[in-house]
């Protein structure tokens, strides 16, 4: 941890830049262990290959033996070191890139960031379109919030990560997480180890690291391929409806195992060998087909849950004392024994024993990989029939379903909320002058001091204080065109969303209450569901209401320019409407407008807080230009005509005339 703390007086992207150096070297040191052992195996093959070939042709059989024995041995040694070296090079390879990804993060460089996932999707969820904001605040898509946070390598991760940003949670819940955050922000090395073994379990594992450098990783889509093994985790057992298989699976491998010795000894004639041989056949293929399925439901692919031994070890032994992680830890640990009595007992000792996450993942993965003998006949026929190979693995796949299969998915769960936290926690160390914000229950209004947009680079972000509340009043926010209204609904927003998730927030200071974000700000209109573009609109806006006049948590409404669909007597009154609705229910939010008599009505009028944006003009009445800083008051300036002239499609001489 003294390493990691060491350099965090400098700015991020110096931090990133110097530790994607750092990996870079490590991975170029691991590739030359790599090339070093393939020219050690190579060497001894050929030299073991000639030296048998040496002594056979002298006639020192048994020397010749006892080489290629000591030769098969080493070079097992070799391949193992190799792999271990390979792994290495490729974490060293994913930490680097993850920290060049950090500098891209920091000054907002979309292109140079991860690609944005295929499938933004989340089972049960809304979606984007359909959601509260997740449209309207750019949740999804490129240039977005979730490209921005969407460090995740893992489906848990990315469903989790969403699941926070889609809702809201409990302020004791969003205190623990934002502790766990600012932990982790400063936990450099854990994270980018995170990062890299997340991302290794997402890969085949045929393939080696990520690809060559100045590339970007493939997208990691938050769909998840593990709902079939967790069907085969929490499901019943196939082979307690089999007993005589597993008892034949006992009984005949010993009796196939002799057969096949005293016949090479030519003690016994080919029938003693071929009976046994035959009665396995016709015990067990019958059964193969049923076998195997129980198989392919439990073979989660090479990217699932069996690669997940090392992300979940990482995250046992993480260096991190937050209650939110230790809770995550202890999720993950041994725990008691399966069916144990009470603590103290004197009752008989369990036949299944609990093991930690980490530990039972392992085991899962060679028990996997031993089924993945099915896949070659050459190999697969002689061990089933001889060994009953298949019922062996099946009845191992058993006993562990039967200690940890109900346990998957709460370490799948413990991996996806670590990896949400760590994405949190790299928007909190990518933007060091962000600030956790105060969940406060008993707080009246949505006050932040220096509050900007999360998705605008650092050095063109304008930062403003805004207050919204309390309930029965509303933010009026006037300004000509450009001007910056729009933005700062969304501000506001996102920087809400990310309070209510446990994040870090795009402000100086930043206290609220609970609240349900509600918005209409981007309305589309459907050629297919036949709906207008007013209609949509309407529809956007009873969703505002209804949720403003349901249960707690309050609304935070934020809607800008109410119907502009329409025309401008109608869409006033249509507006007063919905605004007089909103303040009876005790809802609190902003609203944009052009029209500059909205709340002149008497019973607005007195409730409105009125700001503005405005522009300014160059030398030449030609050059606009926008300081986008909020101002008390209703403006007192317009552009629309200035700007069609300026884009070339305005009448006359006069651009300034409006």
């Amino acid at each position: 941890m003294q390493r990691e703390r060491s350099r965090t007086d400098a700015p991020p992207a110096t931090v990133y830049g110097e530790r994607a150096e750092r990996f870079d070297r490590e991975a170029g040191a691991q590739q030359r262990t790599v090339r070093l052992y393939g020219r050690l195996r190579l060497a001894l093959f050929t030299a073991s290959t000639l030296g048998a070939w040496w002594l056979f042709a002298a006639g020192r059989g048994m020397p010749a033996w006892l080489l290629l024995a000591a030769s098969a041995a080493l070079f097992v040694v070799f391949v193992a070191r190799q792999q271990a070296a390979r792994l290495r090079m490729q974490r060293a390879e994913f930490m680097a890139a993850f920290n060049r990804e950090g500098i891209a993060r920091v000054g907002r460089s979309w292109p140079e960031m991860r690609p944005w996932p295929n499938a933004p999707t989340v089972p049960g969820l809304a979606a984007p379109r359909e959601h509260d904001y997740a449209s309207d605040l750019d949740l999804y898509g490129h240039a977005s919030l979730l490209h921005l946070t969407g460090v995740c390598g893992t489906p848990p991760g990315w469903r989790t990560l969403q699941e926070w940003l889609l809702g809201s949670a409990d302020p004791d819940t969003i205190a623990l997480r934002q502790d766990a955050v600012s932990e982790m922000a400063g936990a450099l090395d854990f994270r980018d180890r995170l990062a890299a073994e997340t991302r290794l379990a997402a890969i085949p594992a045929t393939r080696h690291g990520p690809p060559p450098t100045g590339t970007r990783p493939a997208p990691v889509t938050p769909e998840t391929s593990e709902d079939s093994f967790l069907r085969w985790a929490e499901g019943d057992a196939w082979l307690p409806g089999h007993r005589w298989l597993r008892a034949a699976s006992l009984v005949l491998p010993p009796i196939n195992a002799a057969a096949i010795t005293l016949y090479s000894l030519g003690l016994v004639p080919i029938p003693v060998l071929v009976w046994p041989l035959l009665i396995s056949a016709l015990v067990l293929v019958p059964r193969w087909r049923a076998i195997h399925a129980v198989f392919d439901e439990a073979d989660d692919g090479e990217s699932g849950v069996r690669r997940y031994s090392p992300i979940l070890g990482h995250l046992r032994d993480a260096p991190l004392d937050s209650r939110y992680l230790a809770a995550l830890r202890e999720r993950i640990g041994a725990g008691p024994p399966a069916d144990a009595g009470p603590a103290g007992g004197t009752g008989p000792r369990p036949a299944t024993e609990r093991r930690a996450a980490p530990e039972e993942i392992a085991a899962l993965r060679r028990l996997l990989d031993m089924a993945e003998a099915r896949r070659s006949p050459v190999v697969h026929i002689p061990l089933a029939l001889m060994f009953f190979w298949d019922v062996r693995v099946l009845a191992g796949l058993e006993q562990w379903k039967a200690r940890s299969g109900r346990r998957v998915r709460g370490w799948l769960g413990a991996v996806g909320e670590a990896e949400a936290l760590a994405a949190l926690a790299a928007l909190a160390a990518d933007n060091p002058g962000w600030t956790m914000p105060a969940l406060d229950p008993d707080a009246r209004t949505l006050r932040a001091r220096a509050l900007g947009h999360p998705l605008l680079p650092p050095q063109e972000c304008i930062h403003n204080d805004v207050e919204i509340g309390p309930a029965g009043s509303f933010l009026l926010v006037t300004g000509s065109n450009m001007s910056g209204k729009s933005t700062l609904l969304r501000a506001t927003g996102l920087n809400a969303v990310l309070a209510q998730a446990g994040g870090p927030v795009c402000a100086e200071e930043l206290r609220m209450p609970p609240l349900r974000v509600m918005t209409s700000i981007h309305i589309e209109d459907s050629l297919a569901d036949g709906v207008s573009y007013f209609l949509a609109g309407l529809q956007r806006l009873k969703r505002v209401v209804d949720a403003a006049a349901g249960p707690r948590p309050r609304t935070l409404y934020l809607l800008d320019e109410i119907l502009q669909g329409t025309n401008s007597a109608e869409r006033r009154i249509a507006a007063r409407t919905v605004l007089r609705k909103l303040l009876a229910t005790g809802a609190i939010g902003a609203v944009t407008t052009h029209d500059l008599t909205l709340a002149d009505a008497e019973d607005l009028a007195t409730r409105a807080t009125a700001v503005h944006f405005t522009e300014s003009f160059g030398v030449t009445d030609k050059e606009l230009t926008f300081d986008y800083r909020l101002r008390d008051g209703i403006t007192t300036s317009t552009n629309a005509l200035r700007l069609l002239a300026l884009a070339g499609l305005g009448e006359g001489d006069d651009p300034g005339e409006s």
